[in-house]
């Protein structure tokens, strides 16, 4: 399962700039020794011309998508496991665009596809609809009635999936989930505030939550299980906080101050927050506390827990990270500087 937020954001050198919150004291914590990182390329599909790794379901697990060189063609998605790779085509029912989501460590992927709804002033307007892979190729998943825009974030070890999408209200996302044992359901999860979108999915069953509330202008984190919404701390000093990802009762995320400048943090089993030295922001976390995410000069970073731990690799862009330290995403092939192809980094 990743052990990462939806909504992977791709770590690069360079970002747009924001400024940090402050008034949160990172721990005093000796600085675990860095790893050396070696990347390798992943098989891919003959002919096509990029590609990005977007999930990993553990050891030699991953799901990811490739574009091929003709405008009219579709992503298709991808999946390597144990040395082999499984083109899994494009979402079925697509017009255009395939974002992959997750994939867990049986190699079920999950993802989204678009489809055109309709036109306005000469440009097409869409909608997300939520697929998964079966038997080599990419399904359909069931909507509720009446909803639009529904989008898959995370398949756990026992196959539930969990997404979110629009429903009676066209305003706010609501959390849905597509249990393992009731093939061919879905169901919106209760007890949760409205604006609620999937950030990551706990072995525990733990759902991180972050609620957008549009009229108040406030993003709040939540940790949702058994039908109860408990909230976490605001970080000291901020005006708002997400979450981008749990594992093993560890969460992190983002404080934000009144102008949505980020500054990474985590909050531990006990729920307390803490700020990530010279972190502006998360990405993933595994279940050893290995937290990926960006420091303030806009760099690829990674922390163990609350202390540093060095840059992330800079020769490609990492998207996530897995539970036995993998760090996945895509760089460019020997000799070239773009475009990125599928790629994995091990630590050496």
């Amino acid at each position: 399962m990743n052990p990462k937020r939806r909504n992977a954001v791709l770590l690069a050198s360079t970002f747009v700039a924001a400024s940090a919150v402050t008034g949160i004291a990172p721990s005093a914590q000796a600085a675990p020794q860095a790893c050396t990182y070696q990347a390798a390329h992943l098989p891919v599909p003959a002919g096509i011309k990029s590609g990005v790794v977007k999930a990993t379901g553990g050891a030699e697990v991953y799901a990811g998508e490739v574009e091929f060189p003709e405008d009219d063609s579709l992503e298709h998605a991808v999946l390597w496991s144990g040395g082999r790779m499984t083109d899994l085509g494009p979402a079925a029912g697509a017009d255009f665009d395939l974002s992959v989501s997750d994939v867990n460590s049986k190699g079920t992927v999950v993802g989204h596809g678009a489809k055109i709804t309709g036109v306005v002033e000469g440009f097409p307007t869409w909608s997300w609809f939520p697929v998964r892979s079966r038997d080599g190729k990419l399904e359909q998943l069931p909507v509720p009635a009446g909803s639009h825009d529904v989008q898959t974030r995370v398949i756990t070890e026992n196959g539930d999936i969990y997404g979110e999408g629009y429903g009676s209200n066209p305003n706010y996302t609501e959390v849905y989930k597509w249990p393992a044992d009731q093939a061919g359901t879905v169901v919106k999860l209760p007890g949760l505030p409205r604006g609620s979108r999937v950030e990551g999915v706990d072995a525990d069953g733990t759902v991180a939550i972050t609620a957008e509330e549009a009229p108040a202008g406030t993003w709040r984190p939540y940790l949702w299980k058994d039908g109860t919404a408990k909230p976490l701390a605001i970080p000291a000093g901020a005006a708002n906080a997400s979450v981008t990802g749990i594992s093993n009762g560890v969460v992190v995320g983002d404080a934000l101050d009144a102008d949505f400048n980020p500054s990474a943090v985590m909050w531990n089993k006990d729920g307390k927050v803490t700020a990530l030295p010279n972190g502006q922001r998360t990405t993933a976390v595994n279940s050893k506390g290995l937290i990926l995410g960006t420091n303030k000069r806009l760099v690829a970073s990674l922390w163990q827990l609350s202390a540093s731990a060095g840059a992330a690799p800079s020769d490609g862009v990492v998207t996530t990270l897995g539970d036995d330290g993998t760090l996945v995403g895509s760089k460019a092939r020997p000799g070239a500087t773009f475009p990125r192809f599928p790629a994995v980094w091990h630590c050496g």
